[in-house]
């Protein structure tokens, strides 16, 4: 069975595309489906972020999960992900994160070059959960059979990014292994 290992980092500034001091006063939820190909249901993941003005902020974070005991081996959200490992690829974001610092830079149909040899490519505007986003495609010319999507959010800011998807090459087909996609957004109380 493939596993997905999500490595997490308490601190999460290496995932974070957007500092707390950005978001809107008020509560900004944002609410993601998780998937990897050995879960039965999505397991979603409540991020929310409320700005009180005052200098301080309350960071809040509910997930859930049904399923096996296997499906449920890597289970858990702490701060933000900084990697995602699946049958002996590892992914790093931590190669995208000046992409993420100059995303509002970024152009579509344009290649960016990353840090150790890899790009981004294939920027094309998308709307995720009625965020305009910049989605592309990471290509690791170390790791030919493993392709990961992300989209950069422009139009508001998120904590996580709105969508990372993350693909294998398995007898010449694209299989998704994990996605995290956000489904909703909302702020209130601004």
């Amino acid at each position: 069975l493939l596993c997905i290992v999500a490595v997490l980092a308490v601190a999460g500034s290496a995932f974070a595309q957007t500092d707390l001091s950005v978001f809107p006063k008020g509560t900004t939820k944002m609410v993601y489906k998780m998937r990897t190909e050995d879960m039965t249901q999505p397991m979603p993941l409540e991020f929310t972020v409320t700005v009180h003005g005052d200098g301080t902020y309350t960071v809040r974070l509910v997930t859930e999960g049904t399923g096996t005991e296997d499906e449920l081996g890597s289970f858990g959200f702490i701060g933000g992900m900084t990697s995602v490992s699946s049958s002996g690829h590892d992914v790093s974001y931590t190669s995208l994160e000046a992409l993420m610092d100059q995303r509002n830079r970024l152009q579509e149909g344009q290649e960016y070059l990353l840090p150790g040899g890899g790009s981004c490519t294939s920027l094309t505007g998308v709307t995720i959960a009625g965020l305009w986003c910049l989605q592309g495609t990471l290509v690791d010319p170390d790791d030919t059979d493993v392709r990961t999507t992300v989209a950069f959010a422009l139009s508001k800011p998120v904590y996580i990014s709105p969508l990372i998807r993350v693909e294998e090459l398995r007898d010449g087909q694209w299989v998704e292994v994990f996605s995290l996609e956000l489904v909703e957004y909302t702020v209130t109380g601004s």
